[in-house]
């Protein structure tokens, strides 16, 4: 039975399940589901990173715009295919499995393919710029993976989705969402102290005093 690309695979909740949906179901998750929220976004935040990495190293405006758009494009692709995945996880309970695995695994295997579009472009070029502009990416890519998770679980960036949201609309929440997600270990440390220092409900010494 075909699976309908806007169910899929929201009714997974396990990393394993997740998995074997998309190694069983690429065409629904990963093409029809590309997520071009996340294309747009990663090519914007990453392109600049490229230029100014090969603008400082003196390659020239020349070089360092050709290298912006290189990124570009790769990452405008292979951005969609992370928010796809992403997409997919982002149900996945409890929500560390996916935050320590999801991002860590993506950014590996995409600065492995961005390495090489810049070791490509570089040979073509005679330039050796790529250096200091993929150590920032990576860091980039693993702290965006993991806001694009949490944004993605709050009802944000998503692609055919039941709620059909606007992208104008993900932008404005975006303020919102990037505040919580900083603010998020800090609320998560003081409601966990707060539980603790909370007295046991099967004590009766508790039910005395409530």
């Amino acid at each position: 039975m075909a699976i309908s690309v806007d169910e899929f695979p929201d009714n997974q909740t396990s990393i394993t399940g997740v998995c074997l949906e998309l190694l069983a179901h690429p065409l629904q998750t990963i093409i029809y589901r590309w997520n071009w929220k996340s294309a747009v976004l990663s090519a914007i935040l990453r392109a600049p990173i490229f230029f100014w990495a090969y603008l400082f190293q003196k390659h020239g405006v020349a070089t360092a715009v050709g290298a912006m758009l290189a990124q570009a494009f790769f990452r405008a692709l292979f951005g969609g295919v992370n928010g796809s995945i992403i997409q997919a996880f982002r149900k996945v309970q409890p929500a560390w499995h996916a935050v320590f695995t999801i991002p860590l695994v993506l950014a590996a295997f995409s600065h492995v393919i961005e390495f090489t579009v810049s070791a490509a472009y570089d040979a073509a070029t005679g330039t050796h710029g790529k250096g200091k502009a993929i150590m920032v990416s990576v860091i980039i890519s693993i702290v965006s993976a993991i806001f694009n998770l949490f944004a993605m679980r709050r009802g944000a960036l998503l692609v055919k989705d039941e709620s059909g949201q606007p992208f104008w609309r993900d932008l404005i929440r975006m303020p919102w969402i990037a505040l919580e997600f900083i603010s998020f270990p800090l609320i998560w440390s003081w409601k966990r102290t707060k539980n603790r220092s909370r007295p046991n409900s099967s004590d009766p010494s508790s039910d005395q005093e409530s």
